[in-house]
């Protein structure tokens, strides 16, 4: 794979530059530790957690666990591994393992469902079982140029569904002022918004933004005749034992008035580290997730929809906007995840050695490794400037540590 190292150098390069034509607010002693990090090195993962954990706003903590879900390494600093935090694009596996919750538990393939019960999410414009093959024509009745895009393409970004027009990249602005209890209606007139507004072919690019999500999770609302709150704690929260009063969806993810979470799928999750993990733990095992408590929930996935989360979802598209293409990474996607490898293009080929992971810009930063068997969470909410480097942002030096720290956990598991 393409160093990371030699991307953060350019990015601190650049930064550097660009800090010297304006004043930015710097804590010296953080760039000073996070510069020196990137043209040095760490040993131990102890030091090289230590080391990041410096330079973060409100601390941060890492975990690391085998092909069972048992934990062998933790470690924290001010963060633990029970807060509950802003996740950021962490929010989009989320987002992708509660569709294909709702699409097992409608073919009766999974447990825990709650009231989502075989055949209970068969309705919409045109009747039909949700699947990732049923379109916005079928669901909720649209016609024109985006009537056949499917659940698919918007977990995977490919439904040019392209926040109007440009590199692709941004949101339509209702997705984050939904009022609070958003009636259908509003949900609706939201969705309509992101159609009309967009220009893109679908199934020809992808392009990383909130729209593509918004809309599946309308999909599934009407589908199941359910709110998005309602699936996701029947699904999610209560069979994993999720605090319901934190893990909460907000459309306004960065504080100020509430607004309604139920399109923020790409960004608007807070959850805990230790909770995120035994989620995470069903896409390991192939469909056994863990719940608070640590026991296993069976068949919280099938394994049918363990492969498709992770495939690639490319499907012939080419990369219109992805903010990891302007540093040479050609990283393709597959249901709410990257998949980071040496040869992008080629599926089979990435899989032989693939990196599977949920980046949030806020550095939340959990990752899946199959082919060694293992899986990690580094749990941080960076939110300000610290280090000074503008355009270094905390999705790079969580990029940066994960790379420094990975050969360490190759070491220990023996892989």
């Amino acid at each position: 794979m393409k160093s990371i190292q030699t991307v953060i150098f350019l990015s601190v390069v650049s930064s550097l530059i660009v800090n010297c034509q304006k004043p930015v607010a710097t804590d010296k002693d953080t760039q000073s530790l996070l510069v020196s990090g990137i043209f040095g090195s760490c040993f131990s993962l102890d030091t090289c957690f230590d080391q990041y954990a410096k330079t973060t706003d409100e601390g941060a903590s890492f975990q690391v666990f085998d092909g069972s879900g048992n934990r062998f390494y933790a470690r924290q600093s001010i963060l633990d591994f029970n807060t509950y935090k802003p996740i950021a694009s962490g929010s989009k596996w989320v987002t992708a393992i509660t569709a294909m919750r709702v699409i097992d538990c409608n073919a009766g393939n999974a447990t825990n469902c709650g009231t989502v019960t075989a055949a209970s999410c068969n309705n919409g414009a045109i009747g039909g079982a949700i699947s990732l093959s049923r379109t916005t024509a079928q669901v909720l009745g649209w016609t024109g140029t985006y009537a056949n895009v499917t659940l698919r393409q918007l977990l995977s970004f490919t439904s040019g569904l392209n926040a109007g027009g440009g590199n692709g990249s941004g949101q339509a602005s209702c997705i984050s002022t939904l009022p609070a209890g958003a009636s259908s209606t509003q949900k609706d007139s939201c969705v309509d918004v992101i159609r009309d507004q967009s220009t893109g072919t679908p199934g020809a690019l992808y392009q990383y933004n909130s729209n593509h999500m918004a809309v599946a999770q309308r999909m599934l609302e009407v589908s199941c005749n359910k709110t998005w709150d309602t699936m996701f704690t029947q699904l999610i929260v209560t069979p994993l034992g999720w605090d319901a009063s934190q893990a909460v969806w907000r459309g306004n993810s960065r504080g100020g008035i509430d607004t309604d979470g139920s399109l923020s799928g790409a960004y608007g999750l807070s959850i805990s580290p230790a909770h995120y993990a035994g989620m995470l733990n069903a896409l390991l095992t192939n469909g056994t997730a863990k719940n608070s408590s640590g026991t296993n929930v069976n068949t919280f996935l099938s394994a049918t929809s363990v492969t498709e989360i992770l495939a690639d979802q490319y499907n012939g598209a080419k990369i219109g906007y992805s903010q990891f293409s302007a540093f040479g990474y050609r990283w393709q996607y597959g249901l709410g995840n990257w998949r980071f490898c040496t040869i992008t293009d080629i599926p089979a080929e990435c899989d032989k050695d693939l990196i599977s992971h949920s980046i949030g810009i806020n550095g939340f930063y959990p990752w899946i490794d199959k082919n060694r068997n293992y899986m990690a969470i580094l749990a941080v909410n960076n939110t300000g400037r610290k280090n000074g480097l503008s355009l270094l942002p905390a999705s790079s030096t969580s990029l940066f540590f994960a790379e420094t720290v990975r050969p360490l956990i190759h070491i220990q598991i023996g892989k």
